[in-house]
């Protein structure tokens, strides 16, 4: 089965909601005498089954859950925006907007991309490369909640799940009742965003669609972003004696296009606004088309458990040019990825009573094929073109039990074994029977940031006989295992401890298997992890963590004994991370309320005992709500960052540190149950700040600026 017919069967998806969605009924205002602070409400959360079995009283892990309800209240626009105010949630953006954006667990740093798991739905959403998640491919409107697991997910989700899983639930609509909602956000540099949504049911069926439109002239020159997005489920439920099945497809659409202004100077980052909002790259841009399709059949046996199957598919192409050469001709210097890849679960889960405790067991079988290909340089550089292409393969069997053996204690434990097959070819373009033309192009003669063009004969060599000629073979073929195991002990309602130990693995995937020193292995490594749980009085809710990671074999991208190339290889000595987390929720009266969190990691190379770069190591976040009168709530936020070593200074010598930053955000907000109106600005303090460099090239991130958004619901 393929997907390449996907924006087909969106557009019939959503004509069937649009006429589930008809005749919407209105949802009722709040309450006039509510005027409690509603942003910290502490409750007992279910956790998703395709996550972390069961609730936070037995799993044992670091997990946190953001609910629907606390990304409403939150003044946060983008997923990045939102989980970077998570404790040890570290963003890594090389655009201040969620393209190219990367999320740290843990203090993986430059290794976040591949050692970070994001999933959607139980998919994961991160590529066969090195270049992470999208997270413009998932608006938060259309979240229904997060789990970020920290240091967990080996074995549910496999390969990569090092610093954890930030597992992302997409909105569904409920059985019963329908709804209509529509927004719309207008934000510094001409930033605009409108959603549509709506959901019913109708009789056996019900469904969702959701579509938006984003577009922004971003803050640096060439750093525009446009991207539009439309997903749509439907749930089919039979009635009488197959009414223990129940049938869901899901389907998206993602579009973008964006410049890519490339690095500034560490001389340009300190300079002020001209410098920092300059380009170094002004002709370079990315487009990509990105569908994913989702069909589940779910077979709930009551007392004999609960089946599930699900297939995903995804095709995703990715057309870009970086480091534009004026003097070349624009087709030869466009390159492009294009990834396929399927995903087939079968997962049985069932609860039974054995020897004086409840038990709950979660089993399956997961498979995973990838096709992955990247053409550089165009298709007419003589020496210069080249196209890497591979595939994956992946089997993996699963299993997890959770015991609860009394009021007070639970266990978890958990095993997958995983097989994996990667080839990559690497091929070059070769000059067999060209022909050489001259053209006519364009070339920047203006030094410095401004662009000046004239128009200069090129000579180029086209029509060649010979498109490629393998240059290159890689593979590699691995059995890992991962490993989780954990205690929950609950004495009281309120209170909750545990200690877990995991095992996790990370394979090289084909890019890295191709720009290696030597033949890579795969990195394998251990976590060990214990937090307290407890709340107070139902206001005051705190917790604590504390964890030690440990690496061998991590892949690593940079620098080598080679010189200024920069290739994957093993570090040779192992990597250690030891830290914790600390949350806090506070109500401290009916109108006021308080949220704080910190992050603190030691991340180093075991035996030399220098940082891994790009980890900060202390954050800090602080949340103030005030409610002031009846549908009315004022919230200021502040998160405080350390610095942390250039992306390229494994040694902690080569390069200046990223400064440490502290960032002020305020937002009012007016909530009237079907109408409510948002107003707010970020970095209120003006701060200057970049969250990621390589060799002293900073990204620098937006200075204030100010937001209003509106949202209907009818």
């Amino acid at each position: 089965m393929t997907i390449h017919r996907t924006g087909a069967m969106l557009r019939c998806v959503c004509t069937a909601l649009a006429a589930l969605a008809t005749g919407m009924a209105a949802r009722p205002a709040q309450a006039d005498g509510d005027t409690g602070s509603r942003l910290f409400e502490m409750r007992e959360v279910v956790v998703s089954a395709r996550g972390s079995d069961g609730t936070l009283r037995t799993t044992p892990h670091g997990l946190s859950i953001i609910t629907a309800a606390d990304i409403e209240r939150s003044s946060a626009t983008t997923v990045a925006e939102l989980l970077a105010r998570e404790a040890n949630v570290n963003l890594q953006s090389y655009t201040g907007t969620d393209k190219q954006a990367t999320l740290d667990l843990r203090g993986m740093g430059a290794t976040a991309t591949s050692n970070v798991l994001v999933v959607v739905d139980g998919v994961r959403l991160n590529e066969s490369d090195l270049s992470g998640a999208d997270l413009t491919a998932i608006p938060l409107a259309q979240i229904d909640r997060i789990e970020i697991l920290r240091g967990g997910g080996a074995v549910r989700f496999g390969d990569g799940a090092v610093g954890g899983v930030i597992h992302i639930l997409t909105k569904r609509q409920a059985p019963l009742g329908r709804t209509l909602e529509a927004s719309a956000r207008l934000e510094s540099y001409r930033t605009r965003e409108l959603r549509f949504a709506g959901g019913g049911a109708l009789g056996q069926w019900s469904g969702r669609i959701d579509v938006n439109h984003f577009r922004t002239d971003g803050f640096r020159s060439n750093g525009d972003l446009e991207a539009r997005n439309a997903a749509a489920s439907l749930r089919f439920t039979p009635e009488g004696r197959w009414s223990f099945l129940t049938f869901q497809a899901r389907a998206a659409t993602h579009h973008d296009e964006t410049g890519l202004p490339g690095p500034v100077s560490a001389a340009a980052f300190a300079s002020g606004t001209p410098g920092r909002r300059a380009t170094s790259a002004p002709f370079d841009q990315s487009t990509t088309d990105d569908q994913r399709v989702q069909l589940e059949a779910l077979a709930d046996f009551g007392t004999r458990g609960l089946l599930e199957l699900r297939w995903a598919g995804r095709d995703r192409d990715t057309p870009y040019v970086i480091g534009f050469n004026p003097g070349i001709s624009l087709a030869n210097q466009r390159s492009r990825i294009t990834s396929r890849r399927q995903d087939v679960l079968l997962r049985y889960e069932r609860g039974f009573d054995a020897g004086g405790a409840r038990h709950t067991l979660s089993a399956g079988i997961e498979a995973l094929s990838a096709d992955y290909a990247r053409t550089e340089n165009g298709e007419n550089l003589l020496g210069t073109s080249t196209r890497r292409a591979g595939t994956v393969d992946s089997v993996a069997q699963f299993a997890m039990l959770t015991s609860v053996l009394s009021p007070a204690w639970a266990v978890q434990g958990g095993v997958r074994l995983d097989r994996f097959d990667a080839r990559a070819d690497d091929t070059r373009y070769t000059a067999a029977g060209c022909r050489t033309i001259t053209e006519t192009t364009l070339v920047d003669v203006d030094p410095g940031p401004g662009v000046t063009l004239i128009p200069v004969p090129v000579t180029r060599q086209v029509d060649c006989i010979n498109a490629y000629r393998s240059e290159g073979f890689a593979g590699r073929s691995a059995r890992q295992r991962a490993l989780e195991f954990g205690v929950t002990w609950t004495p009281d309602d309120r209170t909750t401890a545990f200690a877990s130990a995991t095992r996790h693995f990370r394979n090289p995937n084909v890019d890295e298997l191709l720009l290696a020193t030597a033949e890579l292995r795969p990195q394998q490594g251990t976590t060990l992890e214990t937090r307290v749980r407890s709340r107070i009085a139902d206001r005051l809710e705190f917790s604590a963590t504390a964890f030690l990671m440990r690496i061998t074999d991590e892949i690593f991208f940079g620098s080598t004994a080679l010189g200024t190339v920069s290739l994957n290889r093993n570090l040779p000595e192992p990597t250690r991370r030891m830290g914790g987390e600390a949350e806090m929720r506070w109500r401290a009266t009916r109108t006021f309320a308080v949220r704080g969190n910190t992050g603190y990691v030691v991340p180093k190379l075991a035996d030399s005992g220098t940082d891994i770069p790009l980890v900060p190591r202390v954050t800090a976040l602080l949340d103030l709500e005030w409610s002031p009168a009846p549908r009315w709530q004022a919230i200021v936020t502040g998160r405080y960052t350390g610095g942390r070593y250039d992306g390229n200074d494994l040694s902690n010598t080569q390069f200046p540190r990223l400064p440490s930053h502290t960032l002020v955000d305020a937002a009012v907000r007016y909530d009237d149950g079907p109408l409510t109106l948002t107003a707010g600005v970020r970095n209120l303090l003006d701060r200057a700040y970049a969250t990621i460099a390589y060799s002293a090239n900073f990204y620098p991130m937006p200075e204030r600026h100010y937001f209003v958004s509106a949202r209907w619901r009818f």
